[in-house]
């Protein structure tokens, strides 16, 4: 398929509509997140290399060993990784907030008061920069699981175009 037929396909099945909602007294406004805009970002997070065992049944030969612990715990990582950097995409870009900020800090305060509990981490969020600050709204109060299915919904994202994209991810495909 051309490019210019790829661009066309996406056109035609780009929905137009979007939809508001009220979280935590805040307007919502849900807006399509480009697909090829979370391929690029989730392609940056590879998967680790297989690492190679000795056959014990062929003297000197090295086989891929994929049940290795370390390798299965790299691997899911790497598979919370990109499923963390899908959401945080879908949240950045498929919510805004119609009216900014809400007017009081309290889900701030709340936040820092599980921050202090040792139950969130909110180190790398720079509060006194407006656009960290939003995000972090966000993704930590407007970015409740409806919402972020009501961005997939607007981005035209099937669960079966999310199934296809998860296996086509390198040690996730059917085996």
């Amino acid at each position: 398929m051309s490019q210019k037929e790829v661009v066309n396909a996406l056109r035609d099945s780009a929905p137009s509509k979007v939809d508001t909602f009220e979280v935590d007294g805040v307007k919502v406004l849900v807006k399509p997140v480009s697909s090829l805009l979370i391929q690029e970002v989730v392609s940056h997070i590879k998967d680790p290399e297989i690492p190679l065992s000795p056959n014990p049944d062929k003297e000197g030969r090295m086989d891929e060993n994929p049940f290795d612990p370390a390798y299965v715990k790299a691997l899911r990582e790497a598979q919370t990784k990109r499923a963390n950097a899908t959401t945080d995409t879908l949240i950045m870009f498929g919510l805004e907030l119609v009216d900014g900020l809400p007017k009081n800090d309290l889900w701030l305060q709340k936040l820092r008061k599980l921050e202090k509990m040792g139950l969130l981490d909110l180190t790398g969020i720079d509060f006194d920069d407006q656009f960290d600050k939003e995000f972090a709204f966000k993704k930590f109060i407007a970015g409740t699981n409806p919402m972020i299915m009501e961005v997939t919904r607007a981005s035209g994202v099937s669960k079966e175009d999310i199934d296809l994209a998860t296996d086509s991810f390198q040690g996730n495909a059917a085996q």
